[in-house]
């Protein structure tokens, strides 16, 4: 199901393809709060295929907190009509496959996704996935900051974002801004995306303060 890491860090970005995915979740403990709705999109051989994406709303009973009928329009019902969690997480690895992980502010999502597929499908799951959060600063430094979120960086580059806080529609802005990243990484000599890693742990470890991270 996955690649081992000495695997995928030797392969250069048209040959490895990448998963970029996104989390809609109940609300920001990724310890405490449940996934609503998951979304992927593929990117191979440095392009964004038609049709190759993953969109579901994960079946949810109870209260939805206000949170989420604000960010995500989710309803009750909508939750209660959505894709058991076992099927929409089986189904996410599935379209994953052996590829490598990508998302925006991963930190949440990866803890987030770690929990839910120990919960629901007894995986522990020590994925590593590459942040863009991280990379999208580290590779335009003259662009936006690394505070940005992601519609900045969306507007940084004339991206079009119709339809946010949606998962699968963040997940395809997200891969819209990989490819910007990814061919950027390119053209500064990086070829890899065992370099494309190392690179964003040095360039983070480099803005560690006495505090804390710089961001």
């Amino acid at each position: 199901m996955w690649m081992r890491r000495e695997a995928w860090r030797a392969r250069d970005f048209r040959s490895q393809p990448a998963v970029v995915f996104d989390l809609e979740a109940s609300g920001l403990d990724p310890r405490r709060d449940r996934i609503l709705s998951i979304g992927a999109v593929r990117i191979e051989d440095l392009a964004i295929p038609l049709g190759r994406q993953y969109a579901r709303i994960v079946r949810a009973t109870g209260p939805l907190g206000l949170a989420g009928r604000l960010f995500h329009g989710l309803t009750r019902a909508d939750l209660e009509r959505g894709v058991a969690p076992r099927d929409a997480l089986s189904g996410l690895l599935d379209f994953a496959g052996d590829a490598v992980w990508l998302a925006f502010h991963a930190g949440f999502d990866r803890a987030l996704l770690a929990r839910a597929l120990k919960a629901h499908l007894g995986l522990r799951w020590d994925g590593e996935v590459l942040d863009l959060a991280v990379l999208a600063p580290m590779l335009f430094p003259d662009r936006a900051g690394p505070h940005a979120g992601l519609d900045e960086w969306a507007a940084a580059f004339g991206l079009a974002a119709p339809a946010r806080h949606a998962a699968v529609a963040d997940a395809m802005l997200t891969a819209e801004l990989a490819l910007v990243a990814l061919r950027r990484a390119q053209r500064q000599g990086l070829r890899t995306w065992g370099e494309l890693a190392a690179a964003a742990r040095d360039w983070r470890a480099g803005r560690m303060g006495p505090g804390g991270p710089v961001f």
